[in-house]
């Protein structure tokens, strides 16, 4: 197992276009946010899988920040890399883009997701996740605010 990995090197991207099925039943219809969720959540488990090169597992998805409804019709677009590691766990920072690509529209900020991932090992017990080489002065921002909010997380499962 490589000793360090960097944020860009686990980066992942997963991209579909939404369609009427994937949407709730409102006057102006949008599509659900469990099919975002589903779509951050397996770009996030790419990223977490390519920066430990094996099995992961999501142990929580800590936060979605819905900025904007997504249409259907648009593309979405899910961006994900590893910004913090632990002894055994991933936290993965995914953000979420919409496109409306037929009329050549811009492209829009959606979404914000923070998940944690655990490393699994052939047993599927955790084990131990190669160290974050922080490159840029974004990946050393992203690392001290993922570092922040794991503290805050684990305050909270002590006193749950």
């Amino acid at each position: 197992m490589k000793t360090r990995r960097t944020p860009a090197q686990s980066e992942s991207v997963v991209a579909d276009l939404m369609m009427p099925h994937q949407a709730n039943g409102l006057r102006t219809p949008s599509v659900f946010g469990g099919v975002i969720v589903s779509l951050v959540d397996r770009c996030a488990a790419l990223s977490a899988m390519r920066h430990c090169s094996g099995q992961a597992t999501t142990l929580s998805i800590d936060r979605v920040l819905f900025k904007e409804p997504i249409r259907v019709g648009e593309l979405v677009e899910v961006r994900a890399r590893v910004v913090h590691v632990g002894r055994t766990s991933m936290s993965i920072l995914a953000n979420v883009f919409a496109e409306h690509i037929a009329s050549g529209g811009a492209r829009r900020h959606t979404n914000e997701c923070w998940l944690t991932f655990v490393h699994l090992d052939a047993t599927g017990k955790p084990a131990p996740v190669p160290a974050l080489e922080l490159e840029t002065d974004e990946d050393r921002r992203l690392h001290a605010l993922a570092a922040s909010r794991r503290a805050q997380a684990l305050t909270e499962r002590r006193e749950a």
